[in-house]
C-alpha cells in the first residue's frame, strides 16, 4: 500500500464514488466550478470514475471529467486515492498527486478509498487481480482489445447500489483495529455514515452518485454539503 504524507488543509474538499458516467453533468458542473474558486485542497477518495483505467477505449470515454480534473490539478492541489473502478491511473494524472493512502502525521488523519483495507480474505484477492497492470495489458493485447472493450461496455452498464450494510458498524470496528491514525475517512461502501470508537473517529463519505455529496474539513472534522448546480 503507498502512503503518502501530507498536510490536510482547512476547507479542503473531500469526495468519493461519483461513479461518473459519460453525461453526467452534475459532476462535470461541480469540477467547473471548483476550477473558478478553487478549494485549497481536493481529495479525490476513489470511484471517481465508474470506470477508468489506462486504455484508449475508457480514456476516451471519460475526457470530459479527465480533462476538467487536468485543469483543477492546475489551481489547486490535488491528490487522488484509486478505488476498485479507476487505477492505474498515473499516466491520464501527471499533475495529480497520487496513493493508495494519504496520512497528516500531524493531525492523526488517514485517508483512502477503503478497498484495500477491507479484510475480507476473498476480496483482498479480488482486489490485488483486478489492480494488476500487467494482467490487464496482457489480456488487451493478446484479444486485440476485443475482450477488455466489450467488458468495459458491460461494466458501464453495472446500476450502483446505495443499500445500506447492516453489519457496518462491526465490519469498520474490525479494520479500523489495524489503523494507528486517529481519524479514519473512507468510502467505497455508499454508506455515509461515521463512528466514535473512543480513541478514533471513523467517517464513511457519502457516495456522490447517490446523494450528491461531499465534505469539507473543518475545525478537524468533516461538514456534509451536497452540490445543487442551480443554487
Amino acid at each position: 500500500m503507498r502512503i503518502e504524507n501530507i498536510e490536510l488543509k482547512e476547507n479542503a474538499v473531500i469526495i468519493a464514488d461519483v461513479h461518473y458516467k459519460k453525461g453526467d453533468t452534475l459532476f462535470l458542473e461541480l469540477l467547473k466550478e471548483w476550477s473558478k474558486n478553487p478549494p485549497p485542497q481536493v481529495f479525490f477518495l476513489g470511484d471517481i470514475f465508474h470506470l477508468l483505467l489506462p486504455f484508449d477505449f475508457l480514456i476516451n470515454y471519460n475526457k470530459d471529467a479527465i480533462e476538467l480534473i487536468d485543469t483543477l490539478s492546475q489551481k489547486t492541489e490535488v491528490f487522488y486515492t484509486p478505488g476498485n473502478h479507476d487505477f492505474n491511473i498515473e499516466s491520464i494524472f501527471t499533475n495529480v498527486k497520487i496513493a493508495d493512502a494519504f496520512v497528516d502525521e500531524k493531525k492523526s488523519i488517514f485517508l483512502t478509498h477503503g478497498d484495500l483495507t477491507d479484510k475480507d480474505f476473498f476480496y483482498k484477492i479480488y482486489v490485488k487481480v483486478i489492480r494488476n497492470s500487467f494482467i490487464n495489458q496482457i489480456l488487451n493485447l493478446l484479444t486485440f482489445n476485443f475482450v477488455n472493450n466489450w467488458l468495459f461496455r458491460k461494466i458501464l452498464k453495472k446500476i450502483i447500489k446505495c443499500n445500506k450494510i447492516s453489519y457496518f458498524k462491526e465490519k469498520v470496528f474490525s479494520k479500523t483495529a489495524d489503523i494507528k491514525y486517529k481519524i479514519i475517512i473512507e468510502g467505497h461502501y455508499h454508506q455515509h455514515i461515521n463512528f466514535d470508537f473512543g480513541d478514533k473517529k471513523y467517517y464513511n463519505l457519502g457516495a456522490f452518485v447517490c446523494n450528491k455529496s461531499y465534505a469539507v474539513y473543518k475545525n478537524n472534522s468533516l461538514k456534509d454539503k451536497t452540490y445543487d448546480a442551480r443554487r
